[in-house]
């Protein structure tokens, strides 16, 4: 007798896989029989996955262009039918160093850090109320709980996704879909790859993956990880600034 995988009946939307935590998210999926429709900006990425994985389809496309993001989901539902979760993952991240702002720079990083998230949203959340079904997870990160040393462009943007979330978390409830943010702590990336300071409990993406999947399974609204990491940061959120400025000073080497 055969078994049937209940994963196989599952289709997964995921933008941003062509390296990182959107990649590592698709190959889990994939390895355990999820169909994953994914959107990336390199193409040779997506070709690489699609030649490894039958029931993978990737789509070249860039979440800032939200004509872009609605057509890429139109043929991920004709491809693989209906989606059921939808993973808005697609980011990016510069350290800011120094107090030379640059407004292209942070524009580039809301517009493809949140607006990318409202884009597709835009386009996937009317098709799961219509079906009374589905499951949105937004990846942000614990540098949208509070404002960090070096990320004055990259941590608004998280911020942002964390209050959308929890805005369209009742409207999302009472169309039976399930809407959850993710916050991780460090991740090795080609994003953190940037950073030259100590990052601590840093993890690789097949864990973060692991951890993300753990997390989709559970009723928690938001997940966050490593435990330990991401506990600080939930006291660091609730102290007064002077305990707050003189602990970043201390961890971190700022003047």
């Amino acid at each position: 007798m055969t078994i049937k995988n209940p994963t196989q009946n599952i289709h997964a939307f995921i933008t941003g896989v062509s390296s990182g935590i959107g990649r590592a998210l698709a190959e889990n999926m994939l390895e355990k029989g999820y169909r994953v429709s994914g959107i990336a900006r390199r193409e040779a990425a997506l070709k690489t996955l699609a030649e490894k994985y039958d029931q993978f389809f990737g789509i070249t496309g860039d979440v800032t262009d939200s004509d872009m993001i609605a057509d890429a989901i139109h043929q991920a539902e004709h491809r693989h039918g209906a989606i059921h979760q939808a993973i808005l993952n697609a980011g990016t991240y510069v350290p800011q160093s120094d107090l030379s702002l640059d407004p292209a720079l942070f524009r580039q990083q809301m517009d493809i850090n949140y607006m990318g998230q409202v884009n597709t949203l835009a386009a996937v959340l009317p098709l799961m109320e219509s079906r009374q079904n589905g499951h949105i997870v937004l990846i942000s990160s614990v540098a949208g709980w509070r404002g960090l040393p070096l990320a004055a462009s990259y941590g608004p943007t998280k911020s942002a996704s964390i209050s959308l979330a929890e805005s369209l978390y009742f409207m999302c409830r009472q169309n039976k879909i399930k809407l959850q943010v993710i916050c991780p702590g460090f991740v090795e990336t080609e994003a953190t790859a940037k950073n030259t300071f100590n990052m601590p409990m840093i993890m690789t993406s097949p864990q973060a993956a692991n951890a993300i999947m753990k997390g989709m399974r559970s009723s928690k609204f938001m997940v966050s990880f490593p435990f330990l990491f991401a506990l600080s940061l939930k006291i660091l959120r609730i102290i007064p600034y002077r305990w707050y400025f003189w602990l970043m000073k201390r961890t971190t080497g700022q003047r």
